[in-house]
């Protein structure tokens, strides 16, 4: 018998095979490829298993315990030989990412946009102004996308029969502290949700005002005015990432420079406007001990903002590419204790979102039981 987190967390750390019956039975490319692998914690297939626990699954060939195979007209989940007594479901990869699909510029689409499980991303600007070690963003070329552009993009996305998306997220990089790049920005976040009004809209960011170095109390109060007021945006993620500050120092050191202090101010005044269970923040775990890890979800819940544990995984070209990713015991571990310190605050570990667990380290209810 196996609990329902320890499953998930390993299949997140240690990947699955995927048949060749699975592939045929999956949304693939001509050439059999079922992945696109955009972010390192996206970059495998989605499965949903029990009809309510979500995990992304690295694809692997070799060295895992995990097959994901196709019998039956059913997709079965083995370990080390042992059926999962319970239905799997795939969620497909976009059409539009596998067969990379072109705007009429030449641009692709999934540059742009991304769907995983039910949830659209919008990357209103390629690159990043920001210098995160683990991310792969800052290493390309800097562009502020025109919204016309962007919208052609979605468009595409929404007309691709493979896939359904429930909500969208307006996500970084960061942009540059310069006017008119704020005011790009602030225009894409009005602009989008009035457009497609059918959906709840998400935005990803680090604290900010309305205008270019407009920061502090009054300028954090108007921005998040404007986005909860002006454009209609429902739910905000504001990503701690580290508590620790010569991790911050060393790994995030343009977020260091903002101040957990401002972090904290922004997050709070984003709880007050949008409310309690609409604000959430990420931390990554391996990179610090589990102590320093648990604190950042102690201040978050204390903040009235929903914790999200993400694993860390080491992205190629990025600058800890070689840093080791942690093991499925420190998971488990963080997991529990953190599964804790949210439930004293009356919280769960995020994403509220169902189908956006797929990529997060969450407390699972219930056992896995093998034919």
């Amino acid at each position: 018998m196996m609990e329902y987190t320890e499953l998930k967390i390993r299949l997140m750390q240690q990947g699955a095979v995927f048949t060749r019956e699975a592939r045929a039975n999956m949304n693939h490319t001509r050439f059999g490829h079922i992945v696109y692998e955009d972010y390192a914690t996206t970059g495998g297939v989605v499965i949903k298993m029990d009809n309510r626990i979500y995990a992304n699954v690295p694809v692997k060939y070799e060295n895992t315990p995990f097959l994901v195979d196709f019998k039956d007209q059913k997709f079965r989940l083995e370990m080390n030989g042992r059926m999962l007594n319970t239905l799997v479901e795939i969620m497909p990869a976009p059409g539009f990412a596998l067969n990379n699909a072109l705007l009429p510029d030449g641009t692709p689409v999934r540059e742009l946009v991304m769907v995983h499980a039910d949830r659209m991303r919008i990357s209103p600007i390629h690159g990043c102004d920001y210098h995160c070690q683990f991310c792969t963003c800052n290493h390309q070329r800097y562009l502020e996308i025109p919204y016309g552009t962007l919208e052609q993009a979605v468009q595409t996305a929404l007309s691709d029969n493979s896939v359904s998306p429930r909500h969208i997220l307006i996500s970084g990089g960061t942009p540059k502290q310069e006017d008119g790049t704020y005011q790009y920005l602030n225009e894409v976040y009005r602009y989008f949700p009035k457009k497609h009004s059918d959906y709840d809209f998400d935005v990803m960011l680090s604290p900010r005002g309305l205008h270019a170095r407009d920061a502090g109390k009054e300028g954090y109060t108007d921005f998040l005015k404007y986005l909860y007021e002006d454009c209609g945006i429902k739910t905000l993620s504001v990503n701690l990432e580290l508590y620790q500050d010569e991790l911050r120092r060393r790994y995030i050191q343009d977020k260091y420079k903002i101040g957990k202090d401002n972090y904290y101010l922004f997050i709070q005044k984003a709880v007050d406007i949008f409310g309690q269970g609409n604000v959430r923040s990420s931390l990554i775990a391996g990179l610090e001990i589990i102590e320093d890890t648990l604190k950042g979800v102690q201040v978050l819940c204390s903040l009235g903002c929903i914790p999200v544990l993400s694993a860390f995984v080491p992205g190629d070209g990025t600058d800890l590419q070689q840093h080791p990713k942690p093991d499925s015991e420190f998971l488990l571990q963080l997991v529990l204790a953190a599964d804790d310190i949210a439930r004293q605050h009356g919280m769960e570990l995020g994403p509220v979102c169902r189908p956006c667990t797929h990529n997060s380290i969450t407390k699972e209810t219930g056992n896995a039981s093998w034919m």
